[in-house]
């Protein structure tokens, strides 16, 4: 039995926008199934796209995909195993969301109404309402509810929460987390608030420029790198070191980022130093791999 739930190989999508550009650029991942699962990146990296590609929206301009073993297409029985929910979903403004909850559940086979409506009921959502009156808020949880409600086997969340209060955030995550536990399915969640995410996530990619830097448990990911505090001359003494990744000098000290973990070797060679150790947050190592975190170039402004 194939231990993937979706299988992606050697992916482009190339857009013409004035010139070619490559939004996912021989892009290959393998997702297991039953977990949930954080899609993590710049704007622009190409998450949004992968979630296209993987729905059917949009066709790969070269390799392959398969959802659940199946070539993603409009084959029905794929198609009613896959839930995908983003703002840009092509629901008329002028439905309103009791309809819109009857669509789905004509459309997916395990659609749970009563859950639905149960949700509606949390987040204060009037099923009379038409969604083009909805807050943007609003608009979202629904299409949250919606998709989450389908049960569907691989269920793909694009940025689902966007325009919600942290309150309410904070409720989705729990229901969310809930209903992976009680349902076991893949989940896949895009956002750019890792922070808020991470303590319901069981493993997480991280996706720069259209290529995927890594795939891993986030237990594994807590242990990638380790950042080091100190005096200049006590970091001198490692600067040469292949493992560093990044330095930063200015008035308040001295620190680097090196890889490994708070309890490895190398971290207990430099904690041995005198330096003071301590470990990198998911947030930060995805900004610190894709080379984002210029900290050094900041010390000009108060110069």
């Amino acid at each position: 039995m194939n231990e993937y739930a979706m299988e992606a190989e050697n992916v482009t999508v190339q857009y013409v926008k004035g010139k070619r550009v490559k939004a996912l650029n021989e892009f290959s991942l393998k997702l297991h199934k039953e977990q949930l699962i954080g899609l993590i990146g710049a704007n622009g990296s190409g998450k949004t796209t992968f979630f296209k590609v993987c729905s059917g929206a949009i066709a790969a301009t070269t390799g392959k995909i398969s959802v659940l073993e199946e070539k993603v297409n409009f084959n029905l029985a794929m198609q009613e195993e896959l839930a995908f929910c983003n703002a840009e979903l092509p629901i008329k403004g002028n439905l309103h969301v009791k309809k819109v909850l009857e669509l789905y559940a004509g459309m997916y086979p395990h659609f749970d109404v009563a859950f639905a409506n149960k949700l509606l009921d949390l987040f204060g959502v009037s099923g009379k309402k038409r969604i083009q009156e909805l807050s943007l808020g609003n608009r979202a949880i629904t299409y949250f509810i919606f998709t989450l409600a389908t049960r569907a086997k691989v269920t793909l969340l694009d940025e689902p929460f966007n325009g919600i209060d942290f309150e309410k955030r904070k409720l989705a995550y729990e229901v969310l987390l809930r209903d992976y536990i009680e349902n076991p399915r893949t989940i896949l969640i895009s956002s750019h608030n890792l922070a808020e995410l991470k303590p319901i996530l069981s493993e997480m990619v991280l996706i720069h420029e259209g290529k995927v830097i890594f795939y891993e448990e986030m237990d594994t990911i807590r242990e990638m790198l380790f950042r080091a505090d100190g005096e200049k001359e006590q970091a001198e003494a490692f600067l040469n070191r292949e493992e560093i990744i990044t330095v930063n000098s200015g008035e308040l000290g001295t620190y680097f980022i090196g890889r490994g973990s708070v309890n490895g070797e190398f971290a207990k060679e430099v904690k041995k130093a005198g330096m003071k150790i301590s470990a990198v947050e998911p947030e930060d190592v995805c900004v610190y791999l894709t080379g984002k975190r210029k900290e050094s170039e900041l010390e000009c402004l108060w110069k």
